[in-house]
């Protein structure tokens, strides 16, 4: 039987901890919709005993070493005696030294934050630590890193402390601290890992606890102390039907002083928020010229946000109720949080303007890019669903389709316009420059085993069209619960060489002898995200490198890895290139 040690030992169950860390992370964070590959990783700081490491790491891959690390509880001192509440002495002994060593424990994961970014190869992750606990003779940091460029991607605030609190400033920010929250938390409990769960709870109750967090420190930025229930009180007003109908309308979460708040009708009584029967009913007087107002605790009146707020002050915010059970949270037009029946997440319901343009470029050469996202911005600003259609022949479509729709003479109309005509069944249709041909559009084509059929519609219709080969076209399809499409759907295009230079790196990291499985893994991945661009001599020289690897694995270790051979794609050619 073959025995395994633990190099660098803090405890016998830090591996299994980790790696059910790894886990839970992963599964949170799908949770809410975040993509970025999290990874979780364990630094333990010796404080007693007499051990071979004074600094241990427990990782799933051997990038980091001790001597990575020597330098960062220098680094935390520093950081610590410049700390403006280092400064602070309250008179009561006891208090003053659990202060100031919590402040110095802070200093050290934020320094381990900042080192760990900085090494070699870990420029484009984003670590996230928490404060260390005290495990047999180690004080042990549990470490989350994330791909960076998800995080830029995720919608955000750009406030982190407001009054010396920490603030979080998105969903992901929320999730992220209770996940560590709830990490350390468990290093307490005897043999932490030996169980099956690091973080102790369910990923649900996880992201309904940082939802509530951080719609506290959202009305707290708003001016309001409070606001612990926020998220509760939103749930029950997005739920409650008036006279029939689903909730609707906009509150607007702002002090009333606030010069950034044009206050139309003040009401005499101001309404408590936990009235929620009686907010309710007033969100029915919300529309285009007012909006309901409210400082967090009561609703003081109805008016709305001045053009001229200026959003860097982060102060005033807005929860959209769209339909039954459904709430928005947003800052300056820009969607914060989504929750349906009770489940946050981050938003996905926003217009990719960027896969739009690029699609507009490999399709139509020949166009007017900011007539196109102005009517696909237009088209989203629909009541119950809409759908917008660009064709290379839009005269001819608009002809051939006329027995199912109005052709219209060409011309070029209005955003405003554009939504208008958004509220009668069917799609406005117009050409690349912008110009519209047909209203009421609608799509013909064949079934041909693609769609969704747990979708609506409006998308399968586009489906079935562009799948029955038409002139090129875009569709953008709004669905009534708030999910936008932009078909077609195709890879994006990038550089030849990072392909070719992707595989021939694996091939000389699979090959060397004898490999580091760890760096021969994560040149894997990359091979394996470039899979639908790979010639078939590309494929062939990564599975032939891939078997020799695994061939060394079986001799050394006697496992394994099986991957799915790489194969060719048939849909690729050269129109996928940078």
């Amino acid at each position: 039987m073959t025995k395994r040690y633990i190099q660098q030992f803090m405890w016998g169950f830090q591996e299994h901890f980790r790696g059910s860390l790894n886990l839970e992370c992963d599964s949170v964070l799908r949770f809410i919709g975040f993509r970025g590959n999290p990874k979780a990783t364990l630094v333990g700081f010796e404080v007693a005993g007499e051990h071979e490491f004074s600094i241990c790491i427990e990782q799933e891959e051997g990038l980091f070493k001790p001597s990575d690390l020597a330098d960062v509880e220098r680094r935390a001192v520093q950081k610590y005696k410049s700390h403006p509440e280092s400064k602070i002495i309250n008179t009561d002994q006891r208090t003053h030294d659990n202060r100031q060593r919590g402040i110095l424990n802070r200093m050290r994961a934020e320094a381990l934050e900042e080192t760990l970014g900085t090494l070699p190869g870990q420029e484009q992750r984003l670590f996230f630590a928490a404060n260390s606990v005290r495990v047999d003779d180690y004080e042990v940091h549990v470490i989350i890193s994330v791909d960076r460029s998800a995080v830029a991607a995720v919608p955000q605030i750009k406030t982190t402390v407001r009054d010396r609190f920490t603030i979080r400033p998105s969903l992901f920010h929320a999730v992220m601290m209770r996940m560590l929250g709830l990490a350390a938390r468990s290093l307490y409990f005897p043999d932490p890992g030996a169980g099956l769960s690091a973080l102790g709870t369910n990923y649900g109750e996880v992201v309904r606890t940082a939802t509530e967090s951080l719609m506290r420190d959202i009305l707290y930025c708003a001016g309001y102390w409070f606001g612990s229930d926020a998220d509760s009180l939103m749930n029950t007003l997005s739920s409650l039907p008036y006279e029939g109908r689903a909730g609707s309308g906009r509150l607007v979460f702002a002090k009333f002083d606030n010069p950034a708040v044009d206050v139309s009708v003040k009401l005499r009584s101001p309404v408590g928020t936990r009235k929620t029967l009686a907010v309710r009913k007033l969100l029915e007087a919300s529309g285009p010229r007012a909006d309901v107002l409210s400082d967090g605790e009561k609703v003081y009146g109805l008016g709305l946000i001045k053009p001229d707020y200026d959003p860097e002050t982060e102060t005033v915010f807005v929860v959209t109720f769209n339909s039954r059970g459904t709430w928005e949270l947003s800052h300056a037009g820009v969607a914060l949080l989504t929750v349906k029946d009770g489940v946050p997440s981050l938003p996905t319901h926003v217009l990719d303007e960027d896969y739009l343009s690029d699609l507009v470029d490999r399709l139509f050469p020949q166009s007017d890019d900011t007539a196109l996202l102005e009517a696909a911005r237009a088209a989203g600003e629909h009541r119950h669903g809409a759908m917008l259609v660009i064709s290379a022949d839009a005269a001819g479509e608009a002809e051939r389709l006329s027995p199912q729709s109005w052709a219209v003479e060409p011309a070029r109309i209005s955003p405003a316009l554009i939504t208008q005509l958004t509220d009668m069944d069917g799609a406005v249709l117009i050409d690349p420059t912008g110009r519209c041909h047909a209203i009421g559009v609608i799509l013909d084509g064949t079934a041909r085993g693609e769609g969704d059929p747990a979708r609506g519609s409006r998308l399968n219709n586009a489906v079935r069209y562009l799948g029955s080969e038409p002139p090129p076209a875009i569709v953008v399809v709004y669905s009534a619960d708030g999910g936008i499409d932009i078909l077609p759907h195709l890879h994006p295009r990038v550089r030849e060489e990072d392909v070719s230079n992707a595989v021939s790196t694996f091939v000389a990291l699979a090959t060397e002898q004898p490999p580091s499985f760890e760096i021969a893994k994560r040149a894997w991945k990359v091979v394996e995200s470039f899979k639908f661009y790979l010639s078939q001599e590309q494929c062939d020289a990564a599975n032939q490198a891939h078997n020799t690897l695994e061939d060394f694995r079986m001799k050394s270790s006697n496992m394994r890895m099986q991957e799915p051979p790489l194969k060719p794609n048939a849909a690729m050619d050269e129109t996928y290139w940078l």
